[in-house]
């Protein structure tokens, strides 16, 4: 059942979207070119032809996935910004496992054993933070952000000096991809993983105690500690979780499009996951669909380069909007309920 709060939730979000692509139309016509025509090669050209919709869906696996992983600590009230890092780390994990020897040696196995390696080593980078935040009261935005730049020095690191292949900083090519959901296409297993996954996310935090716990650390900490709940405990391992995902985003990253790991593997899913995961109200149908606006507005900025002359960075540039706009809608709501509930204290 919608609740009042909930409509409300989702009349500010679309809301924020709507005055972004309109903020984006003034940029655009200043810039010189037609919103329309820059929006038609956005949002309706990638849709038309299976070639294009693969593409869409290359962006949607992992921006899903991380969207999930900052959902957990969204729900605690904690930020995780290292999605980039997290994710970084997956890749290496499931490119020490698919290539050779290692990969030959583990054939078809390779890789279910590199997405569990992809999950550990994103989960303990996302741990970092987590032991950093918990042990020290260290701001867990300072550290994230931080380990991503770590994270990215890192695997430049092991590419240039163990795994360079072909005179060039890139590892080699793994053995195993993920096979093709639909032949002809690039839509792989990886979506059926990403879809799975939000259903496990849905029961976490709707069935269990774990999300019970969670929901009421974020909440409220004074209840959860009247509770006996482990506040330090769920922060810790909400940051894991949250890395956990993000470290699969990685090996669905590996295994399904790139198949080899370089330096930009991660790309720009670590800040377009925390837009998925603000647009998408940390509901799983929400996600769902914030991830494939998200992935559409990311496939379609390549072809709105080549019809309008609109630079592909434009795409950050709507997110941004996005997540201001969703703040601002935010701020003055709960300004609002504030104001409504002190009048009736008086």
């Amino acid at each position: 059942m919608i609740t009042k709060k909930g409509l409300q939730r989702l009349g500010i979000l679309l809301l924020a979207v709507l005055t972004a692509m309109l903020a984006g139309a003034v940029i655009i016509l200043l810039s010189g070119a037609n919103p329309l025509n820059a929006y038609y090669s956005m949002l309706i050209k990638p849709m038309t032809s299976l070639g294009n919709i693969g593409g869409v869906f290359i962006h949607f696996i992992p921006l899903l996935l991380i969207g999930i992983g900052v959902s957990f600590t969204f729900h605690a009230k904690l930020n995780n910004l290292g999605g980039q890092g997290q994710m970084l780390m997956g890749a290496l994990g499931m490119t020490l496992i698919g290539i050779p020897p290692v990969g030959d040696a583990l054939g078809a196995f390779s890789l279910p054993v590199g997405f569990l390696l992809a999950m550990i080593f994103g989960a303990i980078w996302a741990a970092i933070a987590g032991f950093m935040k918990t042990r020290f009261g260290a701001s867990e935005i300072v550290v994230t952000l931080m380990l991503n730049y770590i994270a990215v020095q890192a695997i430049n690191y092991i590419l240039f000096y163990h795994l360079r292949t072909d005179g060039e900083i890139r590892s080699p090519r793994i053995v195993k991809m993920l096979p093709k959901l639909f032949e002809g296409t690039r839509i792989t297993w990886g979506v059926v993983i990403a879809l799975v996954l939000v259903v496990v996310y849905a029961l976490v935090m709707a069935k269990t105690k774990f999300g019970f716990n969670l929901r009421t650390v974020g909440g409220s900490i004074k209840a959860a500690k009247y509770s006996g709940i482990n506040t330090k405990l769920y922060y810790f391992l909400s940051m894991a979780i949250s890395g956990a995902f993000c470290g699969i985003a990685g090996a669905a990253q590996i295994s399904g499009n790139t198949r080899r790991l370089t330096e930009s593997t991660a790309g720009d899913y670590g800040f377009s996951g925390i837009v998925v995961a603000m647009l998408g109200s940390l509901h799983p149908v929400g996600l769902v669909i914030a991830s494939f606006l998200m992935a559409l507005l990311t496939s379609g900025s390549s072809m709105m380069q080549t019809d309008t002359g609109i630079p592909e960075s434009f795409t950050q540039v709507l997110q941004a909007l996005i997540v201001l706009f969703i703040l601002m809608g935010m701020a003055i709501s709960d300004g609002k309920v504030k104001r409504r509930k002190g009048g009736k204290e008086k």
